[in-house]
């Protein structure tokens, strides 16, 4: 079945003044991302947070010029794609830097299901395996959305890969990395800190509730439904407890037929080995 994207969808424009994009496929750790940032850039620069109103990073660069204009969005409005819809066209950042974040794939199948399961108005009712093989915003156009990437990575004036798996192994470290791509200047220990501390889960999920940051951009779906949440778990390889065992073996099928060999360990990174604990 045909997903209905939000009414108001149609109607979004991509800022096309920015320095520096960040794009993902949804429910790749786009908002985490941007409230690390923010939290950054808010005590890099001794900017009070409120300056930076929806969590529109560019209002930064308008309270200081030095900061580069920091757009993040979904690129070629790609939940709402077929495979065949897709953009192979990225000239539009010849001159721009891009920020690209990607996600075991089975997680990110997990979580847009739910998204759109419950999303106000058009909620999909389907069940979470047929969601895996729709044709529109699901695992194939996922997989087709990296690929396009992984060959025009070389269209952007530079371009840089992260993922959630990479931000949550060295919160601070990857933050770091992604603030010095985007031209800023090294920060202290202080401000990661005090940034990935704020953007920690609990405090997301407590601000979600709260609606602490007053932004549909992490704000619950449905008040009181946990997994309308966008603080939903955070649980690195979560789709186990959702996805039966023939559905993660379509899903993996589909990465080893599909996506570019290089980025596979990314779109299957749940099944990495955990890190050593010192």
């Amino acid at each position: 079945m045909p997903l209905t994207p939000p009414p108001d969808h149609a109607a979004r424009t991509v800022d096309a003044d920015g320095d520096v994009y960040v794009i993902s496929f949804p429910k790749c750790g786009r908002t985490w991302l941007r409230v690390l940032m923010a939290k950054a850039l808010s005590a890099g620069h001794r900017i009070p947070l409120e300056v930076c109103r929806n969590l529109d990073l560019t209002r930064f660069s308008e309270a200081e010029p030095a900061i580069p204009r920091i757009v993040f969005w979904h690129d070629d409005r790609v939940a709402w794609r077929t495979p065949a819809e897709l953009s192979r066209d990225k000239g539009f950042y010849r001159d721009r830097k891009v920020v690209l974040i990607l996600r075991d794939i089975r997680d990110t199948a997990v979580s847009r299901y739910f998204q759109r399961a419950h999303q106000q108005g058009h909620p999909y009712d389907a069940g979470i395996g047929a969601f895996l093989s729709e044709e529109q915003g699901s695992v194939r156009t996922c997989l087709a959305f990296w690929n396009i990437w992984h060959a025009r990575q070389d269209v952007p004036a530079s371009f840089l890969l992260t993922s959630y798996e990479r931000l949550a192994a060295d919160t601070a470290g990857e933050l770091a990395r992604v603030l010095a791509f985007c031209g800023l200047p090294p920060y202290g220990e202080e401000v990661l800190k005090a940034a990935v501390d704020f953007a920690g889960f609990e405090s997301m999920r407590a601000m979600e509730l709260s609606d602490a940051l007053r932004t549909d951009r992490l704000r619950p779906a449905v008040p009181g439904d946990p997994e309308s949440y966008k603080t939903r778990r955070g649980v690195i390889g979560g789709f186990r407890d959702y996805l039966t065992g023939p559905q993660i073996a379509y899903v993996n099928d589909a990465v080893r037929r599909i996506l570019a060999p290089e980025w596979q360990p990314a779109a299957l990174a749940a099944d990495a080995p955990l890190p050593r604990t010192p």
